[in-house]
């Protein structure tokens, strides 16, 4: 019953939608995008499109049966083609100007020059085997989803990302209107662009579509308007036969919605996932590697984002980043859209595609642990709050760290986090011999200055609950390190703490150990549970100042934009203001924090408390903001490199995949 509803309201959307259609025969029935209700998407609905074919381009890999260069979680059907046969034929065919035709199918050659110049793996990326001279992809038809229809005109945008390049090729002021990528696209001459490089014949448009194709794609009027956000001009308007999309038309403007996808930013949509070719893959784009987003790659818009040197994008899960980043990126993948004439166009027909298709696991939806039962923060009126508001976070038990002092006797140094026993010392003293690491009963203890910390379970509180993930904060401060090593100018991407956090290189300082956090805290089956999270990094509130690109982690610290100045620090139960003292972000460290440095207030409304590091710059760069005992922010921050704040790490896991352990729930109320 419900398919015969679909179809019935996509005939009338169609028959409203092109009018003079009516007029002749249509070759292929195309709809307007259909909304329905999916309890299972974040934003509550799901868009079906109607799709076609048009055109063609290199997209699926003949290879043979010793190729891996891509995961399998990240390929879809069709993407391969492991025939040994063909593979020997096409390495010993003769090949002239890298293209071929073999019964009947073209193949392209693509050669060890298009390679990274890094010539290392990287995570997420086509791996070259770089013992192999050629890759030899398969030109096939496009697919297209249809956006609009006005008339004998339809709106298509590419159903996967069919290529991957910078939108400009230098790190320099830009805009779309003289970028290398609208160049590209368009097969533009040296004159369309700021680097002179002339695409005539060789765009995207020539090598994607017959010359008679070429003419039933219409000139478009692209609308380019500052990014909302930062102010930053995305230059004037201009007409091109092929473009990509821009915040208005996905997000900010009226069109948005009638295209299908959310109108807005608050919700992780699945309208604006999109995957990429296996020959994009190839090309350089990245591809996630999270469950519910598994091959998911992030597209450019045309918007610039909070610099001239910047562009916005969708990231793998379908969020807007409006701060943007370096023109230059390149691995994200190119989403060509396009206006066609119905008329002149052999449009075929290439079914409907939803968006609840992109909603997928690696392994499907099965387990391997039980799924906690933890839900978001619950938020409650009490008047005896500041804010009037009170918040219960679940909280659960996940990887262990340095925390209990293991004392022979009472010390001035001991704080709440600290167990008495003489006999406990004096055999982690025998066991240890030269070292500072000792595993005594199956217990892990780490010895600081002479002093002994047990390695206990790290609770941490659920912020929410998405897709089959929770984002989680540490109840607690967990350690004591600078934000950076070195005083100067550094943003979150760049600074030795993120470093430090991941287990990446650049924290070789002594103020953070010979270990990374991640390399403490989490067995290598809990770190895969782990997601490589998007994380954003605007602008300071108060002060403008700007704070980098986003990037990529699996561990990090909040923004302040995720606990105070936004509706999602309300959803992660925090009070969105720095005007109130709210005890739902006073935070102790633990005793092993403490004796990394960590400092603590002894007032008696805030005693044994700490303030602590946030991940965005203070008034000036060479600043962070941070939380201090009270629970107020403090945005004009302090230097980088503190030595005496709180480290609170965050991490977003997949529930199901490592075990945890749901323990009392959290309140903001004071104890």
């Amino acid at each position: 019953m419900k398919k015969w509803m679909c179809f019935l309201l996509a005939l009338c959307l169609f028959l409203c939608g092109a009018a003079a259609a009516e007029e002749k025969e249509a070759s292929v029935l195309i709809h307007l995008p259909v909304l329905g209700e999916d309890s299972a998407s974040p934003t509550g609905r799901v868009t079906t499109w109607s799709c076609v074919y048009f055109g063609s381009y290199p997209s699926a890999e003949v290879v043979d049966s010793t190729w891996n260069a891509v995961d399998d979680y990240a390929l879809r059907e069709g993407d391969l083609i492991r025939d040994d046969d063909l593979f020997v034929r096409l390495e010993t065919a003769p090949w002239q100007d890298n293209t071929l035709e073999i019964d009947g199918a073209s193949y392209i050659r693509v050669g060890l020059d298009r390679a990274p110049s890094s010539g290392g793996v990287r995570e997420q990326h086509y791996n070259w085997d770089y013992s192999r001279p050629w890759h030899y992809f398969r030109i096939q038809p496009l697919r297209w989803r249809v956006l609009d229809i006005r008339d004998d005109r339809v709106l298509l945008l590419a159903d996967r990302m069919p290529d991957s390049l910078p939108f400009h090729v230098a790190d320099e002021d830009v805009t779309w209107e003289n970028s290398t990528l609208r160049s590209w696209l368009n097969g533009y001459g040296a004159d369309a662009n700021k680097q002179g490089t002339d695409y005539t014949g060789t765009g995207f448009i020539d090598r994607a579509f017959t010359a008679a194709e070429q003419e039933a794609i219409l000139p478009a009027d692209c609308r380019n308007l500052a990014n909302r956000d930062y102010g930053t001009s995305s230059g004037g308007d201009t007409s091109d036969r092929v473009f990509i999309l821009s915040n208005e038309e996905v997000f900010e403007g009226e069109n948005a919605g009638r295209y299908g996808f959310d109108p807005g930013r608050d919700w992780d949509d699945p309208a604006k996932r999109f995957t990429s070719t296996l020959y994009a893959k190839c090309m350089g784009a990245w591809w996630s590697p999270v469950d519910a987003y598994a091959g998911n790659s992030f597209w450019f818009m045309r918007t610039n984002g909070y610099t001239p040197r910047s562009v916005t994008y969708i990231c793998d899960f379908g969020f807007i980043y409006s701060k943007g980043t370096l023109v230059t990126c390149g691995d994200a993948g190119v989403l060509p859209a396009m206006w066609v004439n119905t008329g002149r166009a052999d449009l075929v027909s290439a079914g409907e595609t939803s968006s609840s298709e992109i909603i997928r696991g690696a392994d499907g939806n099965e387990t391997a642990f039980p799924v906690p039962d933890i839900s978001s923060p619950v938020i409650a009126a009490d008047e005896t709050m500041p804010g009037g508001m009170a918040t219960i976070w679940n909280a659960v038990a996940f990887g262990h760290y340095p925390q209990t002092e293991i004392l022979q006797a009472a010390s001035p140094l001991s704080g709440a986090d600290a167990e008495i026993d003489p006999d406990l010392f004096r055999r982690l003293e025998t066991a240890a011999g030269g070292e500072d690491e000792v595993l005594l009963e199956n217990l892990r203890y780490v010895r600081l200055d002479g002093r002994w910390f047990r390695c206990d379970p790290i609770i941490w509180r659920v912020l929410e609950v998405s897709d089959g993930t929770a984002l989680l904060m540490a109840d607690k401060c967990l350690d004591s390190v600078p934000w950076n090593a070195e005083y100067r100018d550094v943003f979150w991407e760049e600074s030795d703490l993120r470093s430090w956090l991941n287990g990446t290189a650049g924290a070789d300082s002594p103020a953070y150990g010979v270990r990374s956090f991640a390399e403490t805290a989490f067995t290598s089956d809990e770190l895969s549970a782990i997601m490589l999270s998007a994380v954003p990094n605007a602008s300071n509130y108060y002060f403008g100042t700007a704070c980098g690109s986003g990037t990529r982690d699996r561990v990090f610290i909040l923004s302040e934009e995720e606990v105070f100045c936004s509706e999602k620090a309300e959803r992660y139960g925090f009070r969105p203001s720095d005007a109130v003292a709210d005890p739902g972000r006073r935070l102790k460290p633990t005793a092993y924090a403490a004796a990394r440095g960590a400092w603590q207030a002894d007032g008696a409304e805030t005693s044994g408390i700490g303030f602590w590091f946030l991940r965005t710059n203070g008034y000036t760069r060479d600043n962070v903001v941070y939380v201090g005992e009270m629970g107020y922010l403090y945005n004009r921050g302090i230097p980088v490199t503190c030595m005496d704040a709180g480290i609170v790490p965050a991490i977003r896991i997949r529930l199901g995949a490592a075990p945890v352990t749901r323990v009392e729930d959290i309140s903001s109320r004071p104890e």
